[in-house]
């Protein structure tokens, strides 16, 4: 039987709160290299920019620029534990994409992270910016390629994300993450462009509750002024929906029939559900590059 926590007691709520600090100067992301490598990685490395660290993945059999995906893991977590949860690595691996998973800026505890993901405060969005632009500046990336995704508080900072760099983001998803609440209407966010966003989680997930991903959902519908709904199907999907836009984007809305055990719901999923879960993210992000 699947039990519903209510949020106070439960831990990983925490992570969905920031403490914001003020940012004047935001640092220029890199330009692109004249020349770029196609070289892989061989493995995940590690690199940094001003001693804050990201993990890079570069594929073996890059022919030319390559989609870019910039992974952010959730609260109380880090890029290692990220990658290991997510499946985005052999994911890239199989389909020839970069991946890179940075660290947030709040210290949340011994390697424990979280993100800023309030508007107009702290450093993380010309973090990742910056990181973007190190990695276009060294290796083949697609420029009309490059996509957000986020877990839990990482899905907050992917929603700023779309907002305050939608010149730069194709277009994003997230799992069991909430709109942020920097993000109280539309007009607060400064985004030029329609751009396609993903949320999905599962139904008993005691964190991020149904309606407040379906608020996320919304948010994104109204952004991009959607129309018609289509359904969507897949394993354990309970409601599947995507939504056509006025500009050719699209919003695409998943919820999972989640685990018994109610504690891991939240978590991003494991096996053939995180497979279905990446799937159906890159799909949308094929659909849906930088115009």
């Amino acid at each position: 039987m699947k039990l519903r926590i209510k949020w106070p007691t439960v831990a990983a709520a925490g992570a969905l709160l920031a403490a914001s600090f003020l940012v004047t100067d935001a640092p220029a992301a890199a330009q692109p290299a004249a020349t770029c490598s196609t070289t892989s990685t061989g493995k995940t490395i590690e690199e940094d920019i001003g001693g804050r660290p990201y993990l890079l993945f570069v594929p073996p059999g890059l022919s030319g620029p390559a989609p870019l995906i910039v992974a952010l893991h959730g609260g109380q977590s880090n890029p290692a534990k990220f990658e290991g949860e997510s499946g985005w690595t052999g994911f890239a691996s199989a389909n020839k994409v970069i991946v890179a998973y940075p660290r947030g800026s709040k210290n949340e505890g011994t390697d424990k992270w979280a993100w800023e993901f309030a508007r107009n405060v702290g450093p993380d969005v010309p973090f990742l910016r910056n990181v973007v632009g190190e990695i276009t500046g060294k290796y083949c990336v697609a420029s009309e390629r490059i996509h957000f995704v986020g877990h839990s508080n990482g899905g907050q900072m992917t929603s700023r994300m779309a907002c305050d760099a939608s010149d730069l983001i194709a277009s994003a998803a997230v799992w069991a993450g909430a709109k942020g609440a920097w993000d109280t209407s539309a007009n607060e966010c400064p985004t030029n462009r329609p751009i396609a966003f993903g949320v999905m989680l599962n139904d008993n997930d005691p964190v991020i509750w149904q309606w407040v991903a379906e608020q996320h959902r919304d948010h994104w519908r109204e952004m991009n002024d959607c129309g018609a709904e289509h359904s969507e199907s897949g394993p354990g999907v309970l409601r599947g929906q995507r939504f056509d836009c006025a500009a050719g984007t699209q919003v695409v809305y998943r919820l999972y029939d989640g685990p018994e055990d109610v504690t891991k719901a939240h978590d991003w999923p494991a096996g053939d559900r995180g497979a279905d879960v990446r799937n159906r993210m890159w799909a949308l992000f094929n659909s849906n590059p930088l115009p």
